[in-house]
């Protein structure tokens, strides 16, 4: 799945594809690695905890620790995937504690 970056720092010079723990710069390879990494990982015991922001970065930590270094961060950078713009960072914060608080 290719993204997209207003600026890319998380992505190799040049290309779309978000910088990996394998350094692989062919994104069906990367693709790939992260599909199996995520499959192995949720088959694994998840991390323990209620369903809150601490808890579900630690999820997100725990799906993607073999492919990204900052898995389970919240983004700091505008960045999409497959033509769509994931939240804005600069309100990812302040969206999960609201979005947790009418889950609780």
């Amino acid at each position: 799945m290719v993204y997209t970056a207003e600026s890319d720092p998380l992505c190799y010079p040049g290309t779309t594809v978000l910088r990996n723990k394998l350094d692989l710069t062919d994104q069906s390879e990367l693709d790939e690695f992260e599909t199996t990494m995520f499959v192995l990982r949720s088959e694994e015991p998840w991390p323990e905890g209620y369903l809150d922001v601490t808890h579900y970065l630690a999820l997100h930590h725990h799906l993607f620790q073999d492919v990204y270094d900052w898995a389970g961060e919240i983004c700091t950078i505008r960045i999409g995937k497959g033509g769509n713009w994931f939240y804005y960072p600069e309100f990812i914060a302040k969206e999960l504690n609201r979005i947790f608080q009418e889950l609780a």
